[in-house]
């Protein structure tokens, strides 16, 4: 393959490597089992099959995606595991190892979503979208972390949002759980760099079913054209890769651009009387981020 600046790149090949995916059954989750199976990965299809709220059920959702792939040649099996329960967590890995022996690379993509007003929500409605969007990657990478300590390889990817990074409104509920697992991220890629386990996370942006649940005005048609799930799969592939050495990272993946996105500090000012007054007095100096660092992780004092 010839990349844009003429020289050859070597087409990326997972072949021999078992990939999890949860929410693989529509949406992005599907396009990433797809494009995962397509380059030889034997992937383990995960969808509860409910509806954009959690509610529900549908095993013939992880179904149809696996017999999919089987018809074009490739290796997959479906779950209909609940990943934001522990037992959900513990089925799904119990499963793959059983069926492929070894877990390489887990995608933690389910997820829900709503639109609500802080005003309206309750810790009850809180704790919903952490169960899933926080609590499935916990539940499903507790259980296959012993795997890939065993091994010293494994690769988890994550899924945070530009709505918890940056936020929008009506999606307080949303947004604090997709940001809760950046620090997630953090510390299990502190974790598991002694193990060879790299961990990192995506902020991906593909038309699903989701939108229209979260208050886009934007028409299924105009949304698949514009922002199409498939364009995101690329990325999956190429942090699943042998290739791919980084951790610790945050990649916005949109149609057809990748992007990292970092949390930075500015060089600040410094009194080593600070009062209210001299913050007041110099804050352009302590708003700015001209000369920023990024912090490496910190160690207990």
């Amino acid at each position: 393959m010839i990349g844009r600046d003429g020289e050859m790149t070597e087409r990326i090949s997972l072949e021999g490597k078992v990939a999890a995916v949860t929410g693989a059954g529509r949406g992005l989750g599907r396009a990433y089992v797809e494009l995962l199976a397509e380059r030889g990965a034997r992937v383990m299809v995960n969808d509860l099959g409910t509806d954009v709220s959690g509610f529900g059920k549908d095993s013939t959702i992880a179904e149809q995606v696996a017999d999919l792939i089987r018809s074009r040649g490739g290796e997959a099996i479906a779950d209909d595991s609940d990943v934001s329960t522990p037992e959900g967590g513990s089925d799904l890995i119990a499963t793959t190892i059983e069926h492929f022996g070894r877990i390489d690379v887990l995608v933690n993509n389910a997820g829900i979503c709503g639109s609500q007003l802080f005003e309206d929500a309750t810790l009850e409605d809180f704790d919903h979208h952490w169960r899933v969007h926080l609590g499935g990657p916990v539940n499903t990478v507790k259980a296959a972390w012993p795997h890939m300590v065993a091994q010293r390889y494994g690769k988890i990817i994550l899924t945070t949002s530009v709505v918890g990074l940056f936020g929008m409104r009506g999606q307080a509920t949303y947004a604090a759980a997709k940001s809760a697992v950046v620090g997630l991220m953090r510390i299990l890629a502190i974790e598991g760099s002694q193990h060879g386990i790299l961990v990192n996370t995506i902020s991906p942006v593909g038309y699903t079913r989701m939108h229209s649940a979260a208050g886009s005005r934007v028409s299924e048609a105009e949304g698949k054209a514009a922002t199409p799930v498939e364009a995101v799969a690329p990325a999956i592939v190429w942090l699943a890769s042998d290739g791919c050495s980084e951790t610790n990272r945050i990649y916005h993946v949109e149609a057809g651009a990748i992007q990292r996105i970092a949390i930075v500090m500015g060089p600040g000012f410094y009194d080593s009387h600070l009062t209210p007054e001299s913050i007041a007095e110099n804050y352009a100096k302590a708003e700015s981020i001209e000369g920023f660092s990024e912090p490496g992780p910190f160690e207990p004092t």
